[in-house]
């Protein structure tokens, strides 16, 4: 085990301004900065167990940081399927990683990218293929029911799919709360994927709610001030909060600033204008 798992922190600043009692559980301390090293974890194992030289998977950033670090690790080749331009393509390249940039829509980068894994027997890592993706979030929402503090609710960022969807799984209790947003200092829950799409029905115990930048800039200070830095997508998150009528609540915040420094920048950039 190569994740965080002693990661939760009372936060008595957020739980004030908010009224509430709010918990969080720092996904972003785990190695490389998100919550996605469980899942490369996961399906790394599954990719040797499985014989597979080679696994693949389209991103937004978090994933394909976190696939190609793992996938070096073990030996195995990556590939990444990226729809925009960005400077994570030098890193992923100096890890290993083969990067295809695409600019077409996220919902076809999963489509096209699946085929691509396919017909070149790579195991993929995109959502809704195997169901290893919602296991390894599935333990994220064990190790916050073990602390027995009887939350009522549990939030997270709509991460492209798997995220909101594992921690829920099989779960009737606590309430499940995702956040998504069409702000550009949240890029990576700005859409919903073809597992959310899929699931939105027989999934109707999720909660959906939706983060401006406001809210985004807002929770980015309030985390700042206990001396947490996280991306956008976890600053949604805490700015959304009194959005929901519980008391006793635990964040699942997912992406290091660190992992985004050029999302963190914008979002600076706004609280000072």
């Amino acid at each position: 085990m190569i994740y965080s798992n002693n990661n939760f922190f009372f936060s008595k600043k957020i739980s004030k301004h908010f009224d509430k009692q709010v918990y969080l559980k720092l996904e972003s301390q785990n190695l490389t900065g998100s919550h996605k090293d469980r899942e490369s974890i996961k399906l790394i194992n599954l990719a040797t167990k499985k014989k597979y030289k080679k696994i693949g998977c389209a991103s937004t950033g978090n994933l394909a940081i976190s696939l190609a670090f793992y996938a070096r690790l073990n030996n195995l080749k990556c590939f990444v399927w990226l729809n925009k331009k960005t400077y994570l393509i030098k890193l992923l390249e100096e890890l290993g990683a083969k990067v295809t940039l695409k600019k077409i829509s996220l919902k076809n980068l999963y489509y096209e990218s699946n085929n691509f894994f396919k017909e070149n027997k790579i195991l993929s890592a995109n959502p809704g293929v195997y169901e290893q993706k919602l296991d390894a979030n599935r333990i994220i929402t064990s190790e916050i029911l073990k602390k027995k503090n009887k939350f009522q609710c549990i939030v997270s960022s709509v991460n492209n799919g798997s995220h909101l969807l594992g921690l829920s799984k099989n779960l009737k209790q606590p309430k499940f709360y995702g956040v998504y947003s069409k702000s550009k200092l949240a890029k990576s829950i700005n859409a919903f994927s073809l597992t959310e799409i899929k699931n939105k029905k027989k999934n109707g115990k999720l909660n959906l709610i939706k983060a401006n930048d406001k809210e985004i800039i807002k929770g980015f200070s309030l985390l700042a001030k206990e001396g947490i830095f996280v991306d956008g997508s976890s600053s949604a998150i805490i700015g959304s909060l009194n959005k929901i009528k519980y008391k006793k609540i635990c964040c699942v915040l997912s992406g290091s600033a660190l992992n985004n420094l050029s999302e963190v920048q914008k979002i600076m950039l706004k609280k000072t204008s």
